[in-house]
């Protein structure tokens, strides 16, 4: 028997070594056990297929019982498959596991249960993977996170142009997407609908798929809690522009809505000028906002001199709004802006020599 001195005491150093051995593996031992535990799924059905590739007509290699742990390889599929069952309708993406004998296959992501996760947040990061990617997923997380430290408008503004950028790529994404014919049964995307808080998905004629539209109280809340005035401004002035549940669409209010895809110009209605005022009025405050600011203002002047618009309004009616917009002399406007508008006024003078169509209200 061999001693070591320990301090005062002499101890078997056989014993400090076994000792200093499970000192030094514990910490690994319990990193493998949580790591093992984030990644252990559960087998929520009685039987379920273990299949060699992802979907519901490829090979069966082995069937798995209720309660069986898989581990969770991260592999997502690029598509959804969906399945009706007795009472219900079940739809996910499918992911790449690994039995406890080490055998490798695909099961639908909806079919098993996550050991250490909330089972809904579980399955929108696997949807989300499965149509965005693993790197616009964490961006879209990271974009989460930092919403709890907004404090002043310029955070506010960030980050609601980053949300854009993140809905503008998720929507072109989402154009492109070809999907396989797993199923008969149409796709569900309810899911889309909290993907981005701020959003929400609407279905719309000129899409196949929903479309993520801005939900300005949302953003009137978060400029509300911040410092700054610009911020609040510019979400109230967005609210005006798409009355009256303040959600956007392909309609903001300087356009009469004629069917799910046209629509009129309302020039004479006096939205084009009180939205330019309020322009101009974001503008006096600073430029925070600017870009968007701008786009507007590009969208109302489009609406008032655009190729082939037709007007809701009768032409008395919108001349006495556009002479008022030019005799306002608005800064955002500049002067390319003032000499559309004053040919364009020239033009209402006599609409049908000028092939303009006005008064659209009337049948005309």
């Amino acid at each position: 028997m061999v001693w070591y001195r320990e301090g005062t005491s002499f101890v078997d150093f056989t014993e400090f070594c076994r000792m200093r051995y499970l000192i030094f593996l514990f910490p690994v031992l319990f990193f493998t056990t949580c790591q093992e535990a984030e990644n252990q799924l559960t087998v929520v059905p009685e039987q379920l297929a273990l299949r060699d590739t992802a979907g519901q007509k490829s090979k069966e290699i082995l069937i798995l019982k209720k309660g069986e742990h898989l581990e969770d390889l991260g592999e997502v599929s690029h598509f959804e498959t969906v399945l009706q069952l007795q009472g219900g309708v079940l739809q996910s993406p499918w992911i790449k596991v690994k039995t406890s004998s080490g055998q490798q296959g695909w099961i639908m992501a909806s079919l098993l249960l996550p050991a250490e996760e909330e089972y809904a947040a579980w399955l929108e990061t696997k949807r989300l993977i499965c149509y965005f990617g693993e790197s616009l997923t964490q961006r879209r997380a990271n974009w989460l996170t930092a919403a709890s430290a907004l404090t002043t408008d310029a955070d506010v503004a960030a980050h609601y142009r980053e949300a854009v950028v993140l809905r503008d790529t998720f929507m072109s994404v989402m154009l492109r997407r070809a999907e396989p014919n797993e199923t008969t049964v149409p796709l569900d995307y309810a899911w889309l609908h909290p993907v981005l808080p701020g959003f929400i998905a609407q279905k719309v004629t000129t899409y196949i798929n929903p479309y993520l539209f801005a939900d300005y109280q949302y953003w009137m809340q978060l400029a509300r809690q911040s410092a700054g005035d610009q911020d609040d401004l510019f979400f109230e002035t967005c609210t005006s522009i798409f009355p009256p549940d303040s959600i956007e669409s392909f309609f903001p209010v300087w356009k009469f809505q004629l069917d799910d895809v046209a629509s009129a110009s309302q020039l004479g209605a006096g939205a084009h000028l009180n939205t330019l005022t309020r322009i101009e009025k974001n503008l006096a405050t600073g430029d925070l906002f600017k870009p968007e600011i701008l786009r507007w203002k590009e969208s109302i002047l489009a609406d008032i001199a655009g190729k082939d618009v037709g007007y809701w309004q009768p032409a008395e009616k919108i001349l006495a709004e556009l002479q008022k917009i030019i005799e306002t002399e608005y800064s955002c406007l500049e002067v390319r802006d003032q000499m559309v508008l004053q040919t364009r006024l020239g033009m209402f003078e006599d609409p049908a020599a000028n092939g303009i169509r006005v008064n659209m209200r009337s049948g005309e």
